[in-house]
């Protein structure tokens, strides 16, 4: 069998390394204790961070506005409520129909609650990133999780084949997160439209902007069209500004501000701070930035597949910055990289031996591969 050394790994790429310049969420748990080690100690392939950090209006907004940092995110140039403008004039909707959380986890937990507190039925993809069905468990609701087909996309059709009278939401990931697979547009509008006169339909699309031409991709048009549908987005992911934890989620006014009311109590200091509001308004003016970072991930993705057919791994090809690949046996795979410091995840109950990866930087899964060779896990 070939192997993949340093040299390999940069004649794939075709490139330099300076010329790129709770489970199961994520597969760490925030409960369980953690050794406390430096950043650079370890290979970070387990969050799907972007690997090359905030654009250079990010980084030159943040200490433009820090003498605010004193200050809660309001009557300000850079305040929550010229962010939720600004959010809603590239989607063309009003500030009203705009929930700002720290990232959109907190939006997700929201709907969760609103949805789930009284005993309802969510239906739920499986494997995704389920923090709906998480949180819906642990507060009484029926989860009802529908399986990905074979060609490991959100089952559609299965998911709203189980659509009832209980059912009170329905959630899709899209592009899907721990699979990478992304769904006909057309295909998911039509399911948005016909399960939204039943249940609200939530679409996460915290991996949107890594879809070339995204724009064409996203259901925020169906709420301008007043369908019951709800659009989570994050700049955790291509943003590149994870650690400033600010997302939104778009959808109808009226449930928009019961979800403020009921959860923020419309008080400045439940708000993103004021370095995140800003940052995010510097990055949503970046077009740029988003295609580059969308080109870098497409180069890093083409060099990782190849390097697993070399190995004879198989994986599913993906429309976002993680890929999704079966390692045969996941726990034996885990103990290996996480002993190297290599951080990654997988296993997920109904499919226990694959294994996901962040697309990192060039040197991290140049180790990683180096790591691979010769499948010792086995």
């Amino acid at each position: 069998m070939d192997t993949l050394n340093r040299r390999n790994w940069l004649r794939i790429s075709g490139l330099s390394l300076t010329a790129l310049g709770l489970h199961p969420l994520s597969g760490f748990s925030a409960t369980q204790a953690q050794p406390v080690v430096a950043d650079e100690e370890v290979r970070r392939l387990l969050f799907n961070e972007n690997p090359d950090g905030p654009s250079e209006g990010v980084k030159k907004i943040i200490p433009e506005v820090l003498h605010r940092a004193n200050k809660y995110v309001t009557f300000f140039e850079y305040d929550f409520q010229a962010l939720k403008q600004r959010i809603a004039e590239q989607e063309g909707l009003q500030p009203e129909n705009v929930l700002l959380g720290h990232g959109s986890f907190e939006p997700l937990v929201w709907v969760a609650q609103q949805f789930g507190s009284n005993g309802e039925q969510i239906i739920v993809p499986s494997p995704s990133f389920d923090v709906v069905g998480n949180f819906g468990r642990k507060i009484g609701a029926e989860v009802i999780p529908v399986e990905v087909d074979q060609d490991f996309k959100i089952d559609l059709e299965g998911m709203e084949s189980r659509v009832n009278s209980k059912t009170r939401l329905v959630t899709v990931c899209n592009p899907n997160n721990p699979t990478g697979t992304r769904l006909n547009p057309e295909r998911l509008q039509a399911f948005c439209e016909s399960v939204s006169e039943k249940a609200f339909v939530l679409v996460d699309e915290a991996y949107i902007h890594y879809v070339e031409s995204w724009r064409d991709h996203t259901m925020a048009p169906l709420i301008q069209r007043g369908e019951n549908v709800l659009v989570t987005r994050t700049f955790s992911k291509i943003y590149g500004m994870a650690g400033l934890r600010i997302g939104f989620m778009l959808g109808p006014a009226e449930l928009v501000h019961q979800l403020e009311a009921k959860y923020t109590l419309g008080f400045p200091g439940n708000m993103p701070n004021s370095l995140s509001v800003a940052a995010a308004m510097a990055a949503l003016g970046d077009e740029g930035f988003v295609e580059k970072s969308r080109k870098r991930n497409d180069q890093r993705k083409a060099q990782f597949y190849e390097a697993l057919r070399v190995m004879d791994i198989p994986y599913v090809p993906s429309a976002a910055n993680h890929v999704y690949y079966d390692v045969g046996n996941f726990q034996a795979y885990k103990e290996l990289m996480w002993r190297h410091k290599i951080l990654l995840t997988g296993g997920w109950p109904t499919k226990p031996n694959w294994a996901r990866v962040t697309l990192g930087a060039d040197e991290d899964m140049e180790f990683l591969l180096e790591k691979m060779q010769g499948k010792p896990w086995m």
